[in-house]
């Protein structure tokens, strides 16, 4: 589930990056043509960059911070938590088998 919210969130970031590219040659083609002059292309694609890289940072702690509380209300283990277990069960299993050998 974890991964399946983070996959969600991972293409909606990557449509961002898409996003920036598109602006990126939008501009170069204003500038051009002459609409914008080479200063204001770059100050609109420098504007556009921030805020989307902001607006990506903020997404990002918001997925984290919903998941974290999806996985806690829900009660699920962390693949850390399951991997220390693994690892506590065979520490286990091995000193019951030098117990019982």
């Amino acid at each position: 589930m974890f991964e399946t919210i983070r996959d969600a969130a991972r293409m909606g970031l990557g449509a961002i990056s898409l996003s920036k590219d598109n602006l990126k040659k939008l501009t170069d083609n204003l500038v051009e043509i002459g609409k914008v002059s080479r200063e204001e292309g770059e100050r609109l694609f420098k504007e556009f960059s921030e805020s989307a890289d902001d607006y990506k940072k903020n997404m990002t702690t918001q997925i984290e911070e919903v998941t974290e509380k999806v996985i806690t209300e829900a009660g699920l283990a962390r693949k850390s938590e399951v991997e220390e277990l693994k690892a506590r069960v065979a520490e286990l299993e091995s000193r019951l088998k030098e117990k019982e050998g």
